[in-house]
Order: C-alpha cells, then structure tokens, then sequence
C-alpha cells in the first residue's frame, strides 16, 4: 500500500539520498534505502494501530497565547496556561486514495472529559465529498489535533512520527543527509544520520506561509531500516523548537511505536515544554471517507444452526448522546467505554429457522414471515435456554452468549459518531421501522407493519446489519442509569427489567439510534421483539 502525507498540508515531509562526504556512497544508499522501505511498511501498519497518549505541555514566562481563526490565521487570545494535560487516542487517518494524516482524538483535557467529542468526530469524518475537498477535510483534521494546545503558537508538528515522515521516498530530495558515529546506546548496530533540508519551499510551513527549514537527527538500524529514535529541528523567526521521539518495536504489529515524545520551543517572551508517552496499543482503522471500519474482521460459524458471527476488536467510544441530538432521552447519558478484549456478535438477528434447528419450535406471532425472518415473542428466560443449548456441545469454538449493552451500542455504532452508523438520518430504504414517523427534517417512509427478511438491509461498516429496526434485541444488562466516569467493560446494575436494544418495525426511527435504550420485564412476549447472538473464544481452561 502506497501511504504518504501530500507535501502541500502543513505538516509532513520526507528525506534525501545522496553520496555523504567522508563515507562509502553504497553503505549510505543502503541503509536510506532500508530506512525508505521501514517507513512506508510503518505507515501501511501504524494506520491500523490506535495508542493512548498521555501528554503533559507546560509554559515558562510571559506568553500570550494564540489559536487559529479561519483558514490558517492567528489571533490572540490572551495570557497563556501555564500547564496542560490531555488524554488522547492518537493514530492516522486517511483522508485520499494514498493519503494520511496524524490525528490526535483528545478525551480528557486535565481531568475533564471532553463533552462535544462525538459531534467533533462526526462533523471531521462524516462529511460528503460532495460539500468539502480533501485538502479542506485534511486541513480541519490537522486544526482538530491541534485544538487543545498550549503556549504562543498554534502548532501541529507536535506529532510523535512527524520526523519518521521524512524518510518517505517520493520527497527526499528536500534534504542534505550526512552519515555521523554509531551509537550502541540506541541498538547495537544504531548509526546516526543528520538532516538538513535544502530545498525550497520548505514542507513545514510558518506565519504568513513562510518557510521553515528543518533539521535534525535519525537514529537508525543498519541492518534493518528500523528508526528507533528521531530529532526534529525547526528554526524560524522568534521561535526554535526541538521534538524528540524514542521508538520500540512491538511484536504484535512488528513495527517500532513510539514509546515517548519531548519537545521543547523557544520563543522571545518564554518558551514551551511537553512530554507525550504512549501506550494501550491497539488494532483499528481510521479513514475520512468511512470512518472507523474493523479491516480484518473474522467470521465464525455455528455447524448447528448456520449462525454466522464477526469478529468485533476491542476498543474505545463515547456511550449515549448528546443533549442536541434529535430525540433523545436523560438515560443516554455520555460516557467513555472501553471494550478490552474483542467479542463475537451475528451478522443478523436469529431467524426462524435457526431458532428451530436449536429449539424445535417457532413461537413467532410472524410465523408466515418465512424461516429467514427474525424470531421474535420470545422471552428472555428462553433466550437463555437457546444460549444454554448452543453451548451444550463439547467441540464449540466459542462460547455463546448476549452482547452486553456498552457492546451492543459500541457494535452499532462501528465506529461512528452520529445518531446512527449511516449518519445523521436513517430511511427506510436502510432498516425496517416505522417510516410514517418523520426523524428531524427527514422525508417520511414506508411503514411495513411487519418484520422483514434478517439481513436484507445494507449492514454497517463492520458487517452487522439490522442493528437499526425490524426487532429489538435482548441484551445480558439490568436496566439501570449509566456511570458518570470512564468505564471497562461495563455490565448493567441489579434491576427488574433487562435492557433492549435497536428498535424495531413498529418503531420510529428515534427509538432505532445507537444510543437509544428500551426495557422489559424477563418474561414478557413481544412480536417486536427478538435478539442477536454473540460469543466469546474459550480459554485453555474451558
């Protein structure tokens, strides 16, 4: 895969091949050459990884403070804080064909969630093509990651893999390299290379679209290409400034991740410092045609029933809604969730006829639907016994079970932000519910009065469909009100009636959102309501 930030988006670069004074011309290419070939296998596999950074950004002396306004002007906004820390999810995004951007998805700004994350996501990754360009949508993407930034300069260089950007092949000749000592401290075949940028323009960009020279160090594995450390250099009128990243390879992904960034700038009335480290890495994709997606999803199949199930990884997302979102309701408070360990969820809801090939029985009001339509008028004391029947064969892969409701919203969600995984609106050309219902300024639709065939609708971007109408699905949870905090994998608190989730062929298209909730008591019987199947890889133990 072809992976490269385009040279006219403030703040990605690459480095030069050419024969260094004082050294075999051969041993130079080669070790750029094996550096090149490191990057561009970085970036193919970093775009899959999300790290959890910590990043702690603290001011000496008498500085304003400035932030962006418009496209690419600055203003001041007076006195600056004197100390700043942020909790991210920091990663890559596609925004073209070949592509990419650094993104820092700020959380937590010094103990604080942030509250307007979701519309933030949706407003940078949600947008049509149609209405804005990919240098307008890479260039709102690189304002958001600099967004909750401190000091006398807006800045966007302050990315731990900025520097590696420079070893890309397609814009070396920007740079003057030169060979330098080995530096067993860094690896025991870690050599030095320094870096001057020659060419003009220059690819970072200051005031007024000035140039700015970089410079600075690479600390590379001969044999390999492996950068494990980098120094980025930029000198400019009235400000100086130093990022250093460490890198360590990590055998899950089989690449270098950086492990820690210090940076430091220097300006005329003070100067700025920050730490970043980085960890929590995990796989997922980012792009900004459709957002996040699950790359390489698994499937699994129950030999009994046909039953197919995929692969959910684990990961992190904003729970419930926020107060402007078109039919909400107080129980959808927002919250950060984090899925630890991925799970199993059915493509569909269990139809008819897997329900018989388990139970031998159809208790379905909608029995004339057909054996792929979704069962429903089934209690949640006899969902357990279908589960109890799925799991009672010894040679089972998996262990069966219902999606918890955190896992259930994280599913349908599939990594968007909005009311619903297809945007801002739902029709019913996209799931089965009551169309007659208009949803915000959206047109009305049919109404079918009925459950439709299970999984004749489009599925989300991770492959589930239906998560949105033709039946509710029971879900493991109690019924109860929502943790203020961060949670891990969490399960509903003690209560009289279990959650329901997705709304259904008789409901509106506001009872179908993501973070819609519903309930009903364990025993009742409802022809809207049905369930979905989910699992989990047995340990050695079991």
């Amino acid at each position: 895969m072809s992976a490269r930030v385009p040279a006219t988006i403030v703040t990605v670069l690459v480095v030069s091949v050419v024969t260094l004074a004082g050294q075999s011309a051969p041993a130079v290419d080669a070790i750029l050459a094996r550096a090149g070939r490191y990057v561009a296998q970085f970036i193919d596999r970093f775009s899959n990884v999300v790290a959890e950074e910590r990043y702690l950004q603290e001011t000496l002396g008498n500085l304003p403070a400035f932030a962006l306004g418009g496209r690419g002007g600055i203003q001041q906004m007076g006195p600056a804080s004197r100390r700043r820390e942020l909790k991210s999810d920091f990663l890559l995004v596609k925004i073209g064909p070949a592509d990419w951007l650094p993104f820092r998805d700020v959380f937590e700004v010094d103990g604080t969630p942030v509250r307007d994350r979701e519309q933030r996501l949706a407003k940078l990754f949600l947008k049509s093509k149609a209405t804005e360009s990919e240098l307008a949508q890479a260039l709102d993407i690189t304002n958001e990651s600099a967004r909750y930034n401190i000091g006398a300069m807006q800045r966007t260089i302050n990315t731990p893999i900025l520097a590696l950007m420079f070893l890309q092949f397609d814009t070396q000749s920007h740079f003057r390299l030169t060979l330098g000592k080995r530096d067993p401290s860094a690896g025991d075949d870690a050599w030095i290379v320094d870096y001057k940028e020659v060419a003009r323009p220059t690819l970072v960009r200051g005031l007024a679209n000035s140039d700015v020279p970089a410079s600075g160090r690479f600390w590379i594995d001969a044999a390999t290409g492996r950068v494990v450390k980098a120094e980025l250099v930029l000198d400019t009128r009235g400000i100086r400034a130093r990022v250093t990243t460490t890198f360590r390879l990590d055998e899950r992904f089989q690449i270098d991740v950086p492990v820690e960034m210090r940076e430091q700038y220097f300006l005329d009335r003070g100067q700025v410092s920050g730490i970043a480290s980085y960890g929590r890495f995990r796989r997922f994709d980012v792009n900004a045609d459709e957002s996040f997606h699950n790359p390489t999803a698994q499937t699994i199949t129950d030999k009994r029933t046909g039953i197919v199930l995929t692969e959910i990884p684990s990961g992190r997302f904003t729970m419930g809604s926020a107060a402007p979102e078109i039919g909400r309701h107080s129980d959808e408070t927002i919250h950060d969730v984090t899925i630890n360990r991925g799970f199993f969820l059915a493509q569909h809801e269990v139809t008819h006829q897997e329900w018989r090939a388990v139970m031998n029985t159809n208790p379905s009001r909608f029995a004339d639907c057909g054996p792929r339509c979704p069962v429903e008028s089934v209690t949640f004391a006899e969902v357990q016994k279908f589960v109890a029947a799925l799991n009672a064969p010894a040679d089972t892969e998996v262990v069966f079970r219902l999606p918890t409701e955190a896992e259930w919203e994280y599913a349908c969600r599939a990594g968007t932000a909005g009311p619903f995984a297809t945007g801002d609106t739902l029709t019913t050309a996209q799931a089965n519910y009551n169309g007659k219902a208009r949803y915000g300024n959206a047109a009305p639709g049919l109404f079918r009065e009925r459950p439709t065939r299970a999984g004749g609708f489009p599925p989300n971007a991770w492959g589930l469909a239906d998560m949105h109408g033709n039946v509710w699905e029971w879900t493991a949870d109690w019924y109860g009100a929502y943790p203020s905090g961060d949670v891990v994998d969490p399960v509903g608190a003690a209560g009289d009636k279990r959650v329901i989730r997705g709304g259904s062929w008789q409901a509106d298209a506001a009872s179908a959102r993501c973070a819609a909730r519903s309930a009903r008591e364990p025993n009742s019987r409802d022809s809207a309501v049905g369930f979905r199947i989910a699992a989990d890889r047995k340990t050695r133990q079991e």
